[in-house]
């Protein structure tokens, strides 16, 4: 929720499901359009920025101070592609992928490798 801080242990993690990708509309696609003639991607300018921007102002909920420790885990497929990989913060190198498959044995693995380091 925004203008909360759940610092410390009161939020350990967050799952996004989706890209935060706003509505279609007439002002997303004028906006798109826009950046089109510009010759650019207007898709991000008018979509793919702003639902990131949604994404990673979720994301920031769970690490608000350097002694906060959590994990976040992004579901949709797109993110693995380079359109979204290239938006992550550079603090997110050590990300990893999962499936449903595997989400379980990669939240496990992460909490143990925090407890040990406590």
């Amino acid at each position: 929720s925004e203008g909360i801080d759940l610092m410390g242990e009161k939020l350990i993690g967050a799952i996004i499901i989706g890209t935060g990708l706003p509505q279609i509309g007439t002002e997303r696609e004028i906006l798109r359009q826009y950046y089109d003639k510009k010759g650019v991607n207007g898709f991000d300018y008018a979509y793919r920025y702003p639902g990131m921007n949604k994404v990673l102002q979720s994301a920031g909920r769970v690490i608000r101070t350097q002694e906060d420790t959590g994990i976040i885990l992004l579901l949709d497929e797109r993110f693995a592609g380079k359109d979204y990989r290239n938006l992550f913060p550079a603090e997110w190198s050590d990300r990893g992928n999962c499936t449903l498959n595997t989400v379980e044995e990669q939240l496990g693995s992460f909490w143990n490798r925090i407890r040990k380091k406590n």
